[in-house]
């Protein structure tokens, strides 16, 4: 198979197209994830939340490992056989297999979960097999731009999970309901994945190297791996030490502060990766897809986190069962590190479309080791939970440094870099000044949302007029 970037369509125009179908999508699903996670806090305490934690690590691990695993370089590469298909599958399989292994080991250590909880336990297992088998399917349909099919597959099985929530929440056990509703959405994706992919046409006259792919891929499994421990760590640390008791709040604090992120970034990464992987070598359209593509997420992720945190104090309340404002605390440390991380995992994503995935596992590796003397150190020190938090951004923040400075080396004008780096950070000021000036005035909360939205939609207009007019039109470059 092969997908060859179309010469009387611009990337722009490509871009854009996979923009809207993601940019749909995500919407969809953000609305449905936020009630979701409303009915979360709503029906589940402190202690059931930590157990419903344990379900969703297992998850995703599931995600970081495999999906797309080892079949990420068939939406990289230009071009796939059967047989590369098949190799990458067996490895993808015994990747699986291992994985499952050594979750069965660690339920038997913590027999008294197992004993307690068999039905999550047996479902995390299940879910788990469903994302390693099936996430080739939707990995097919990304190497051949088929982002509306997609973003069609991931509503219908959103909007599945969501009725079956609403129908049994009332009559089942909470965390079964969850825990059945997110296989039920993944089962469905997959499957309709799967049908589709049915339908394309292999073409196995291509000289394409296996072994490039099975390293290229390897690479980036192994990557996605350290990933998770580093984007995990926290949550394992925070209950191993402190308790479930503080790891339920916790953790839907973090659900709450990252669902922006989960829900925008895939918008931009699953448009961005395959044509900037296509235009890795196109020294113009290279610059002109990572700056463009740069700025449109700030725009868009940082100012929506802005308004967000600005308003935590109404939000968390008004969503939650908070009575010891346990979630509102943690939210106020967990935004910022989501919004880090929310531009880290873009150049990540940047990074290796271009190929980066050797250099990218060292520096994760690097990092890893960092976070475990970090751990070692709160661990023995029983560290308070707030510093533990504050020391976490500053290793966000400098793993975003890093990434940046990466990056830079592909662009053709490191100038115009600095020259649009230094208008946003004074873009971003105003902004700050205004929510500011906007808290000051201490109005009700739906006056100070409105107040907020309209203060930085005219600073946007201000500074990026052209840009937001056509982010308006769903274009981001």
């Amino acid at each position: 198979m092969s997908v060859i970037p179309d010469q009387n369509t611009s990337p722009q125009h490509t871009l854009n197209h996979l923009f809207r179908w993601q940019f749909a999508s995500s919407l969809y699903m953000s609305l449905l994830q936020l009630a979701s996670l409303v009915f979360l806090g709503q029906f589940l305490g402190y202690k059931e939340m930590g157990i419903y934690t344990i379900f969703q690590i297992v998850f995703r691990l599931a995600m970081a490992l495999l999906d797309p695993g080892m079949f990420v370089s068939i939406i990289q590469k230009a071009e796939f056989t059967k047989e590369i298909l098949t190799k990458l599958r067996n490895i993808q399989y015994l990747l699986l297999c291992i994985c499952i292994g050594l979750l069965i080991g660690f339920y038997l250590w913590e027999y008294t979960y197992l004993i307690n909880y068999p039905y999550v336990v047996i479902i995390s297992l299940v879910l788990f097999c469903t994302i390693g088998i099936g996430s080739m399917y939707p990995s097919i349909l990304q190497h051949h731009l088929k982002q509306k099919q997609i973003s069609l597959f991931l509503i219908l099985s959103g909007t599945a999970e969501f009725i079956w929530i609403l129908l049994a929440i009332w009559y089942v056990d909470p965390i079964l309901v969850f825990c059945i509703g997110l296989f039920l959405r993944f089962s469905i994706f997959y499957t309709l994945s799967w049908i589709y992919t049915k339908l394309l046409i292999y073409n196995d006259q291509i000289n394409e190297s296996v072994q490039e792919h099975v390293s290229f891929s390897a690479y980036q499994v192994l990557n996605q791996g350290i990933s998770f421990v580093q984007g995990n760590f926290d949550t394992v640390l925070v209950g191993s030490v402190f308790g479930l008791l503080v790891l339920g709040p916790y953790n839907i604090a973090s659900e709450f502060s990252y669902l922006l992120f989960s829900k925008i970034n895939p918008i931009f990464n699953k448009a961005i990766f395959p044509l900037l992987a296509k235009y890795q070598n196109d020294v113009k359209h290279r610059q002109d897809i990572i700056k463009e593509s740069l700025l449109s997420h700030a725009l868009v992720c940082i100012t929506i986190y802005l308004i967000v945190y600005s308003h935590l104090s109404d939000i968390i309340p008004l969503l939650f069962k908070d009575p010891e404002y346990s979630i509102l605390q943690f939210s106020r440390f967990i935004v910022i590190m989501a919004m880090i991380r929310s531009i880290n995992n873009i150049v990540f994503n940047q990074l290796l479309a271009l190929g980066e995935s050797s250099r990218l596992l060292k520096w994760n590796i690097a990092v890893l080791i960092i976070n475990y003397v970090f751990i070692a150190v709160v661990y023995w020190t029983q560290t308070d939970i707030y510093k533990f938090l504050l020391i976490n951004i500053f290793l966000s923040f400098s793993v975003l440094v890093y990434s940046i400075h990466r990056l830079l080396i592909y662009f053709e004008d490191v100038k115009l870099f600095y020259k649009a780096l230094l208008k946003y950070t004074i873009y971003l000021m105003c902004c700050c000044i205004v929510l500011y000036l906007i808290h000051l005035m201490n109005p009700k909360f739906i006056s100070s949302l409105l107040c907020a939205v309209a203060g930085l939609f005219s600073i946007n207009f201000i500074f990026y007029r052209d840009k937001i007019i056509e982010l308006f039109r769903l274009k981001i470059m």
